[in-house]
């Protein structure tokens, strides 16, 4: 039943019992309007009756005096009083409210008429025997003025009684209308709680459980649907639990291959650890030569091939493994309640797999293998160093020709100097704690017009535990992949805004700044909202700061990109597309991105003097960026003779080791 089903019985519950105790109160009061009506009849029946009593005394004295006395001066006085009486009981006897007394007014009606008849009599008497005959008529009076006497005594006494019988009824009456009154509005008041509590457990109780779930939901708890409900909350619900899952399976899983993410892989790691319950083993997969077949073939060619590798894990695990892409071409097993011999059978049988997939494309063929790592259960183990131990494997498997499997043990000597090149998260952690990053540059040079001002790109160097410095190359990957980046990056911004801050002189004959952006930042709001933040409330003008976001991760997620980008600029930053050219499809995305400078990938530059396609891809994004109104960057320029090919193809700017290795920022 549906929501004004339930509101249009409610209403018309409450109309019916509005209009019941309309009934019941009208009709109470007027039965006591009707009794207080006959009350009144009746005060005025007793007054008449009052009035014909004191006539009636009036009219026997004058009577008793005429015949006691023959006198006949009082007769007609006295008869006019008996005809007044006559009329006065017919009128009672013909409106009579007390039938019992009809009988007593008839008789004493009749008294009064004989008594008057004994009155016309005295006029008659003869005055020789006077004496006589009113002694006569005295003993024919005497009974009937008793009589008449004790009779409207009676009707006065019993007209009385009624009227204080009616009286005490009446007031009865009234204290019973009362007590109705009080009943029934306390019973409608009542109906209308018990309407109250239906209509409240069959609507708002509903509702109040559907924020509930909702609630827990955002805790992270299953959505729990409504089951006895309004046919709309109903549907609600049921929408609502099918919006839960769909943003619980996004949450958790990989929109391109459907495994879980690392997210919610390293979630159910973290959970068997704790358990400790059941033997496990982790494997790690790292596609070999995906990023050639990607960067040839494009990026939908690599989709495709991470789809089919997702595919034969999902075909060559039990029902109860774990399988997750960790990012990009790095996937991860969590084979449990296994013994080894079955779990080294797992591994090679996805190695074969992998190695037998191939790629067709434009009449070339692609073959892709993988390096599989396999790290055992260990008594105490994080879930970071259960991942580090399973990474440390695949990097030996990788280094060991690719297309292995290899088995992590603590105790051989090659783990250990891999696990020495290898940096722990928790260094990263520590560096950002601590403050162990420092700021380097590397100044990027005009080629075309040298008036522009200094430019210089922002880098970045971690101190090691041993007061050595590390480059990124040792440890962005590791931030990348347990998505510390954008603390990193926060930490860069903020960094940069406060060494300005401290050296205006320094800033003044700065031109522009290059930050670089990793790809997880691109989808961060809070960095996003934390840089437009800091050019806000200024310190470094907006128009002297250009953010470098890389090729491959703009194109990754196009559409947020593209908005990060517009947000910024619109406070007056710029931006610069990194990497360019290192893609299939970078052409396509270069008109998609708002972007004022292009960074040519530096793999194409170091080599385009002496690989002609090379010189050629220089050429044709030169102009093609000239097109599009891109001032272009190349990267990696280390001699005099790259300069001057890069100057005649219209390049803006030139950086790399022939002008100035990179040095801290002071």
């Amino acid at each position: 039943m549906r929501i004004r089903s339930y509101l249009a019985l409610l209403v018309c519950a409450c109309l019916l019992g509005a209009y019941i105790l309309e009934q019941v109160l009208a009709y109470r009061f007027n039965s006591v309007q009707t009794l207080e009506s006959e009350h009144n009849e009746s005060l005025l029946w007793q007054k008449d009756l009052q009035r014909i009593e004191n006539t009636t005394s009036q009219f026997l004295v004058s009577a008793d005096l005429v015949i006691g006395s023959g006198n006949t001066y009082l007769i007609f006085g006295a008869k006019n009083m008996g005809e007044y009486l006559i009329n006065e009981l017919s009128q009672m006897h013909d409106h009579n409210r007390f039938p019992p007394l009809s009988k007593k007014i008839s008789e004493s009606k009749a008294l009064v008429v004989g008594i008057n008849n004994v009155l016309d009599k005295v006029l008659d008497l003869p005055s020789s025997d006077l004496q006589q005959s009113l002694a006569q008529l005295l003993e024919q009076y005497d009974p009937v003025s008793l009589l008449l006497s004790r009779n409207i005594q009676f009707l006065t006494q019993e007209t009385n009684n009624t009227i204080d019988d009616e009286a005490r009824f009446l007031q009865a009456e009234k204290q019973r209308m009362e007590e109705v009154s009080w009943f029934t509005r306390i019973g409608f008041f009542l109906a209308i709680i018990a309407l109250w509590w239906w209509a409240n457990s069959r609507i708002c109780k509903p509702l109040n459980g559907l924020i509930y779930s909702s609630h827990r939901a955002l805790s992270g708890h299953d959505f729990e649907a409504t089951r006895r409900a309004p046919t709309e909350i109903l549907e609600l619900s049921n929408d609502f639990k099918h919006l839960t899952e769909t943003l619980f399976h996004q949450a958790s899983h990989d929109p391109l291959t459907e495994l879980q993410n690392r997210r919610a892989f390293e979630r159910n790691l973290k959970q068997v650890i704790h358990d400790n319950k059941q033997n496990y083993f982790l494997c790690f997969i790292d596609l070999d030569y995906f990023k050639t077949i990607n960067d040839t073939c494009g990026h939908a060619a690599g989709d495709e091939i991470l789809v089919s590798v997702a595919r034969i894990l999902k075909s060559n695990v039990r029902s109860n493994d774990i399988v997750a892409r960790l990012g990009g071409d790095e996937f991860a097993i969590l084979i449990l309640d296994c013994p080894f011999e079955k779990a080294l059978q797992i591994a090679n049988n996805i190695k074969e797999n992998i190695r037998n997939l191939t790629y067709h494309w434009e009449g070339e063929t692609f073959h892709l293998s993988a390096s599989i790592g396999v790290a055992p259960k260990v008594k105490n183990n994080s879930t970071t160093d259960l991942l580090n131990a399973a990474d440390v494997a695949c990097g030996l498997a990788k280094s060991e020709g690719r297309n292995t499997v290899r088995l992590y043990d603590a105790s051989q000597e090659q783990v250990n100097l891999k696990q020495h090149d290898i940096l722990s998260v928790h260094q990263i952690n520590n560096a950002l704690k601590n403050d162990q990053f420092i700021l380097y540059k590397q100044d990027i040079m005009p080629l075309q017009n040298t008036q522009v001002g200094r430019y210089f790109e922002v880098l970045l160097r971690m101190k090691g535990m041993d007061g050595k410095i590390i480059s990124p190359a040792s440890f962005l990957p590791i931030a990348e992949r347990y998505r510390l980046t954008s603390q990193i990056d926060t930490w860069v911004v903020s960094a940069v805004f406060a060494h300005f801050r401290q050296n205006q002189a320094q800033l003044e004959n700065t031109a522009m700044i290059f930050i670089n952006l990793s790809g997880h930042s691109m989808n961060d709001h809070e960095l996003e909202t934390f840089i437009i933040d800091k050019v806000i409330k200024g310190g470094i003008p907006a128009n002297k700061l250009c953010f470098e976001v890389t090729e491959t991760v703009a194109i990754a997620n196009i559409k947020r990109a593209k908005l990060f980008i517009e947000n910024i600029k619109k406070l007056g930053c710029c931006f610069a597309l990194d990497d360019f050219g290192s893609g299939h499809s970078s052409y396509a995305y270069l008109r998609e991105l708002p972007t004022e400078k292009i960074k040519i990938d530096g793999t194409i530059i170091a080599n385009m003097m002496d690989n002609p396609l090379d010189y050629t891809t220089v050429k044709s994004i030169c102009e093609i960026a000239k097109a599009a109104n891109q001032e272009i960057i190349a990267e990696f320029v280390e001699n005099e003779k790259t300069v001057d090919a890069l100057t005649k193809l219209g390049v803006d700017f030139a950086q790399g080791y022939h002008f100035n290795r990179p040095s801290e920022l002071r």
